[in-house]
């Protein structure tokens, strides 16, 4: 990062009321980038500034109280994995008729954004349905009265809700709106994305941006992919101001029994050779295929190394996580956390050889400024906004071919062996400075 953005997070902060909307996460049993993300931004700005975090809550916004670092847990997160069961179990039946009807016709049908996109609105209406209800036991106190010159950040990824009659009523009341976008991936790589998502996110910019002052993305690469996706959309006559901020790093893992960790600690055991590490969601982009490819050429050499997959089971990875859980190695020298705690995040961090990060696209990549934050080598593909994070930390690989990532893991087993590998704290923000640079932002012009 530059100095000037290292400078820029020490100016004071301006004092205004800033509302940062965390609907989705404040509802979601993921623990995930996103979700991560917002919780610590919550928390931090909280800490620094007269911030207040509010959520949609079907017919209004409404502050709450804090924003839990650890997802929740309950009825909700029951209602949110039998999402999933039916999720996969329509994946399942669809691949089917596919195998069993190999009809172009049919294939496309079943496979298109349009379907995808209506299955989609099924299972919102419904959540929205219920968000609605439990409105009417909510504290009318605790309704958001905007003011003039007060600031909302829609810091979330709220798709799924309709947030249009709330963002008109603060826009008449004076209040600046910034919209955080974290990526336009299911637009840029609609095959990559879940099922339907871009069609949703398209939508949600057409919503949103026309009642916005300004969009932030996560990095500067996002902020020009938003500038060159709005001006070829046409979703704004008028472009709003388009600025970014950086994430931050550091994981606050709350209180737990070290018991919890036993597992963890088996996975990590270093009597069992070296441990390379991958973080993220098991889906398409992330390229666990193309590491595990890797990985069984290296094994085919007698290396003991070990790979260890940190992450929930993701959208278009059903055949993957066939082939990790049958893998022969499965058990030994593979590993897959698919329900980690942040405490199991944390310990894998500290007790890894290195992160393994071969995404073919990212808005930010998390898990690259957080590896440097604990000093753990990179193995990273070589993608543009890896370049503008990590600069020349990582030891990049090609996207596309599978040689130059083993080539790679071959060259640092050779350079660990001779001793050549150390753990070098790479300073990045923390999330408090994250929080301070994006709030300098939103609130610096909202008079």
């Amino acid at each position: 990062m530059s100095e000037q953005h290292l400078r820029s997070v020490q100016r004071d902060l301006p004092a205004r009321r800033i509302f940062l909307e965390c609907t989705s996460t404040h509802a979601s049993r993921y623990n995930t980038g996103i979700q991560r993300a917002v919780r610590n931004l919550v928390n931090a700005s909280l800490a620094i500034a007269p911030c207040t975090p509010v959520v949609y809550n079907g017919r209004y916004f409404e502050t709450i109280d804090e924003l839990p670092y650890q997802a929740p847990s309950g009825r909700g997160e029951e209602r949110s994995f039998a999402i999933d069961r039916m999720r996969r179990a329509f994946h399942s039946a669809r691949s089917s008729i596919v195998r069993g009807i190999p009809s172009r016709a049919v294939r496309d049908a079943l496979f298109s954004q349009r379907l995808e996109y209506g299955l989609r609105r099924i299972v919102y209406a419904a959540q929205n349905a219920r968000r609605w209800a439990g409105s009417y036991r909510s504290d009318a106190a605790a309704r958001v009265e905007f003011r003039h010159g007060d600031v909302l950040v829609l810091l979330d990824s709220t798709w799924s809700v309709d947030l249009t009659s709330e963002l008109a009523r603060a826009r008449g009341a004076g209040v600046k709106i910034w919209v955080v976008v974290n990526d336009l991936i299911p637009i840029q790589y609609p095959d990559l994305a879940p099922e339907g998502s871009p069609i949703v996110l398209d939508r949600w910019l057409r919503r949103t941006v026309p009642y916005s002052h300004g969009l932030l993305g996560i990095s500067s690469a996002v902020a020009e992919d938003l500038r060159r996706h709005l001006w070829r959309s046409g979703i704004s006559l008028v472009s709003p101001r388009i600025e970014f901020f950086y994430l931050g790093a550091g994981i606050k893992a709350a209180a737990h029994d070290e018991s919890a960790l036993a597992k963890i600690r088996t996975v990590f055991d270093p009597a069992g050779g070296p441990v390379y590490l991958c973080v993220g969601t098991v889906e398409p982009r992330k390229q666990h295929s193309l590491v595990l490819d890797a990985f069984e050429r290296l094994w085919q050499e007698a290396a003991n190394a070990r790979l260890v997959i940190f992450g929930r089971h993701g959208w278009r990875s059903d055949e993957l996580a066939h082939r990790i859980r049958k893998h022969p190695e499965f058990g030994r020298r593979l590993a897959w956390i698919d329900r980690g705690s942040d405490a199991e995040l944390d310990y894998a961090y500290r007790h890894a050889t290195s992160l393994i990060f071969a995404s073919r696209c990212e808005g930010f990549g998390l898990p690259l400024a957080e590896a440097m934050q604990y000093g753990l080598p990179v193995i990273a593909s070589d993608i543009p906004v890896f370049r503008e994070i990590g600069g020349d930390y990582p030891r990049y690989f090609d996207v596309d071919r599978v040689e130059t990532l083993f080539d790679a893991l071959r060259d640092f087993e050779r350079l660990r062996s001779l001793g050549r590998i150390s753990r070098s704290v790479h300073p990045w923000l923390t999330w408090s400075e994250s929080a301070r640079m994006l709030l300098q932002t939103v609130a610096s012009d909202a008079v």
